[in-house]
């Protein structure tokens, strides 16, 4: 039996399954795009242990867990836990530890309208950041647009040594930030954010992330907190019902992991206020 060449088989009848044109493939989604930059979903940083020891150190009064809080009276781990499940979406169900990203979204929205309430008024701002390397970028994207919205952007050229090795605060762009005058720092102490406030004219509304926001808070300024699952003291905070609206998030990205975020501010500033 010979086979016959390609050429005179039968052509093939069309297979509109086959032939069809692919659809174009959706967009990821803001959500989506969150958890694969690893700002919220599964954490990269912390595990479920590691959460669990932070609600505990809380608990106990430890001074770096606290975040410049005095220490939360009868405070229990139940409580803690129902703290993280309001601010973080946090279960304790899996080996890794979560941020829920839908949470993210929502905190930073609401920061974003209080931001903006309290610039039309033309009150005072304050910004801080003690993760440089992460959240800069975020928080002077925000300073910038407080400005235009009318508010006063409080900030100074950099303050006094505060500590033993000649650290100093320095503004950039009306956002705080730690240096050792060579680069900008990571900062987990009390004594830069207590140096920053000492510094400035008492703000309106403060927005900062992790002892620069819980010293705020603590003196009874109203914060808008970026906060990690390490932050746990500012999620009490929120849920025994201080003035604090918490933003989580991973605050270790890529600045670029956070462009999510500064497109949801966009909007924000594309959207109309309302007219009182």
């Amino acid at each position: 039996m010979t086979r016959k060449a390609k050429s005179r088989l039968p052509q093939k009848l069309p297979d509109p399954i086959r032939d069809s044109v692919p659809a174009e493939r959706k967009p990821a989604s803001r959500i989506q795009r969150l958890k694969d930059a690893r700002v919220a979903g599964r954490s990269a940083h912390f595990d479920r242990d590691d959460v669990l020891n932070v609600m505990h150190a809380l608990v106990d009064g430890d001074i770096r867990a606290r975040l410049g809080f005095p220490e939360f009276e009868g405070l229990t781990v139940e409580q803690t836990a129902a703290a993280a499940a309001l601010i973080f979406g946090w279960e304790g169900d899996g080996p890794r530890a979560r941020i829920d990203p839908a949470r993210t979204v929502d905190g930073f929205n609401a920061a974003c309208t209080r931001i903006f309430e309290v610039a039309q008024t033309g009150a005072r701002l304050a910004f801080a950041t003690a993760r440089p390397a992460s959240l800069l970028g975020l928080h002077r994207a925000l300073a910038a647009e407080a400005a235009a919205a009318g508010g006063e952007v409080l900030g100074a050229t950099q303050s006094a040594p505060f500590n033993a090795r000649g650290h100093r605060i320095w503004w950039i762009d009306g956002v705080a930030t730690v240096t050792d005058g060579r680069s900008l720092l990571s900062d987990d102490s009390t004594a830069a954010p207590e140096e920053w406030l000492f510094v400035l004219p008492r703000p309106d509304l403060v927005v900062a992330d992790h002892h620069f926001a819980g010293t705020a808070a603590a003196v009874g300024l109203e914060v808008v907190a970026f906060a990690d699952l390490d932050a746990m003291a500012l999620a009490v905070a929120a849920w025994r019902g201080l003035a604090v609206r918490v933003v989580p998030l991973d605050e270790h990205g890529a600045p670029q992991a956070y462009a999510p975020l500064h497109e949801l501010l966009e909007e924000a500033v594309a959207t109309p206020a309302p007219i009182l």
